[in-house]
């Protein structure tokens, strides 16, 4: 009986701890809180039953210990899974802060080790750009160095580039996102041999998440009849997916090469995706008018991604969802790999992919998803194989998979990708889907245009750009703006 009661104690103690947790994470409907609790209480009160009874028989101790440990079973893996459910929640959603890295760079072959040797050499700076966070930088390299600095100023990074390149200056400090984009430049390919880096700050920004304003106070009303129900998770939302091209934390701010908006609509289970090239020739909500290439806006914030695609397409959009090279592999592999279909038989170095369906590790989903180069189209159908990748990903979400391998999948998506999106706003859309149930239609539309070399808002070089085809904007502004108002579309017609 004593041994009974530890058993008992120890029980209930777990089911107090898979009440904390399920009322924190709030995921599960209440027919199936009900079968939970319902099949505990059974298993607890038969064992209690059967355990401390005064006549002893040894099959009713047996019977009632195979009780009480099974529910203890039950209720540990239920806890563990709760667990890492909510730390890798929190861990990924509610995720505003984003990191700009400001490096100071030298001539190569400069015998310049550290800032600290610097003291007293002209830094160049780009005086519109980045200003905020380029001041933010000085602060810190002054402390530093326990003198004031007297920056020279260059009108854009070409120019603060050739500053350092021919002398005009010994020092520079730029946002480090800027160096791949230099990179493309006819004359900058060798730009790593040229320069080097020795030093890097930090600098924490975070995304301004727009709240509706509120409304003008009314006069006092007559309460209605049946006052206006609030929103649902099942209404529509708009989420901006962006894959940036960098390693390591994904919080670092960086081109974005994939641009997909994703309406969803829960209420009529369609998903629609928008794939919009990168190199897309668009005004920047911070360019005053000038053009620049879509992906480099992420260089600059995803809230300028975002702001840029939403003039663009005439929308506004709810969340954000990021993932860079790490995270995308990490996400892959915890998922088992995807089945991913492609519309062509291509080899990239030693990948293989034949057309129909392609059964990919991370790594491989990876160059899967940034090939361009094999195919005449370039760009644009990379945008397409992105989103296949996106369908994959969706399908083996709603498998078993997912089911039986969900706490080693919680710990590995944990870090690798980051959105706006609150926990209780995930939660409510996963118990609007296990509630409600139903298959999805996703639906994919990629816009399109012509090519040519254009000077930009981040560099004053021409380079290669995309001219949006206008009708194609259309289309998927269109298209959008459907799925939100609740209409079925087929992108096919």
């Amino acid at each position: 009986m004593i041994l009974g009661g530890i058993l008992e104690l120890i029980n209930i103690a777990g089911i107090v701890l898979l009440t904390v947790f399920l009322s924190r994470l709030a995921i599960l409907p209440g027919i199936y809180l009900a079968v939970v609790y319902g099949v505990l209480l059974l298993l607890t009160a038969g064992s209690a039953f059967l355990l401390l009874r005064r006549k002893k028989r040894k099959v009713w101790y047996v019977l009632g210990a195979l009780a009480v440990c099974l529910s203890i079973a039950l209720t540990a893996a239920a806890n563990y899974y709760l667990y890492h459910s909510l730390t890798a929640l929190g861990a990924v959603t509610s995720q505003v802060e984003q990191k700009t890295v400001m490096g100071v760079y030298v001539r190569a072959e400069e015998d310049i080790s550290d800032v600290e040797e610097c003291a007293g050499l002209p830094f160049g700076i780009i005086s519109g750009q980045e200003r905020e966070r380029t001041d933010q930088a000085l602060a810190m390299i002054e402390q530093e160095l326990g003198e004031s600095v007297e920056p020279k100023e260059y009108s854009d990074v070409i120019l603060l580039v050739n500053g350092l390149l021919f002398q005009d200056c010994d020092v520079i400090l730029l946002n480090e996102g800027y160096l791949e984009p230099l990179k493309e430049v006819e004359g900058y390919e060798n730009l790593d041999s040229r320069i080097r880096q020795i030093g890097a700050y930090e600098i924490v920004t975070y995304v301004e998440v727009e709240q509706e304003e509120p409304a003008e106070e009314e006069p006092a009303k007559e309460p209605e009849e049946e006052p206006e129900e609030p929103a649902e998770p099942g209404d529509p939302f708009l989420v901006y997916v962006s894959g940036l091209d960098t390693w390591g934390a994904v919080s670092t701010t960086s081109r974005s090469d994939v641009n997909i908006l994703v309406a969803v609509n829960p209420r009529t289970r369609q998903v629609l995706m928008v794939s919009t090239p990168r190199d897309y020739y668009v005004e920047l909500p911070i360019s005053n008018g000038q053009k620049d290439k879509l992906t480099h806006a992420g260089i600059y914030g995803i809230d300028v991604s975002m702001g840029t695609l939403e003039m663009l397409y005439g929308v506004d959009i709810d969340y954000y969802f990021k993932v860079n090279f790490t995270g995308f592999e990490g996400l892959i592999d915890s998922l088992g790999g995807v089945t991913v279909q492609s519309d062509y038989d291509f080899t990239v170095g030693s990948n293989h992919y034949v057309k129909g369906a392609n059964d990919l590790n991370g790594s491989q989903a990876l160059t899967f998803a940034r090939e361009r180069h094999a195919f005449a189209s370039g760009d644009r159908q990379r945008g397409k194989n992105q989103m296949h990748v996106i369908e994959g990903v969706i399908d083996k979400l709603t498998s078993t998979t997912l089911l039986t391998n969900y706490a080693e999948i919680m710990q590995e998506v944990e870090g690798t990708f980051a959105t706006n999106m609150t926990t209780e706003e995930i939660t409510e859309l996963v118990r609007f889907q296990l509630t409600n149930g139903g298959s999805w239609d996703v639906q994919s539309f990629s816009v399109s245009g012509s090519d040519a070399n254009k000077s930009m808002f981040s560099l004053s070089k021409p380079n290669y750009v995309m001219i949006p085809y206008e009708e194609d904007v259309a289309r998927a502004s269109d298209l959008l703006q459907q799925i939100m108002a609740g209409e079925v579309v087929n992108v096919e017609e």
